[in-house]
């Protein structure tokens, strides 16, 4: 059993030393860890274990028995937080300093899918892509079917705690994280849920009146696609409640984004 712990803990520094030589290329800040496959399929709605399925193709089988999932998560810089929702001199919104955010969504996405890609070359396994562009879909049950969820793996390797805005708060960097992921059959160290820590904090539902009445709503994801599409961005994303969470929550002076990046 000691050898075995050591053989994990050494391919999960073989993953996290790549991962932290990809960080230094780009300039980002990032974070790492791991799950394992079967809590993380478990966990899973209905559609997406049918999509993890695919993906694993005839290696689903060895995975449930022996497989890790790794999540990576790179920090959006505080600049582009900061342009969320951001409001022009005449008090109207400034979509063009909000788009600088939505771009960066798009930059981030694309250095995941590099980063997770190339780690499962290094490690023989499978990456599942930060997120789906490029699709016009009319509900959000039909992108649901698409992907799998990263929130699931970031939450079930220890990477933060799952919000009130349902997204991954990280004790380090708020909720200001995009995510990619790699099934392996690679014996690794996983990590374990964190403790909820929201406490009776609402910034972020003080910002957005879909979540703040998302246990009314029919369903409030769809409403919230729906607001985000009417927002005409470059790109369907919105943020206010990950601005909320990092500049207005209980722990927003604890929290801490750089801006070191390199510009591509």
């Amino acid at each position: 059993m000691e050898e075995d712990g050591v053989e994990r803990a050494q391919n999960f520094q073989k993953a996290k030393t790549f991962f932290i030589t990809e960080l230094a290329k780009i300039g980002y800040d990032g974070i790492i860890g791991a799950a394992s496959f079967e809590k993380v399929y478990n966990v899973l709605s209905v559609v997406q274990k049918n999509r993890l399925k695919a993906l694993c193709g005839e290696r689903f089988e060895n995975l449930r028995k022996n497989g890790s999932v790794i999540c990576i998560g790179l920090a959006y810089p505080e600049r582009a937080i900061d342009c969320i929702d951001a409001k022009a001199s005449d008090g109207t919104v400034d979509k063009n300093a909000w788009n600088i955010y939505a771009k960066e969504y798009h930059r981030l996405n694309g250095f995941l899918n590099n980063i997770s890609r190339n780690l499962a070359d290094l490690l023989d396994g499978i990456f599942v892509p930060a997120t789906v562009e490029g699709i016009v879909v009319q509900s959000v049950e039909e992108y649901f079917k698409k992907t799998v969820s990263h929130r699931v793996v970031a939450e079930e390797a220890g990477l933060g705690w799952r919000g009130k805005n349902e997204l991954i708060v990280n004790d380090r960097f708020s909720c200001a994280l995009r995510f990619a992921s790699v099934i392996v059959d690679t014996p690794l160290i996983h990590g374990g849920k964190v403790k909820l820590n929201c406490g009776e904090c609402e910034a972020c539902l003080n910002v957005c009146p879909i979540l703040k009445n998302k246990d009314r709503l029919e369903n409030y994801r769809e409403s919230c696609r729906k607001y985000i599409v009417q927002l005409g961005l470059e790109g369907q994303v919105c943020g206010k409640c990950i601005k909320a969470c990092y500049r207005q929550s209980i722990y927003s002076n604890k929290f801490k984004l750089h801006n070191n990046y390199k510009t591509r």
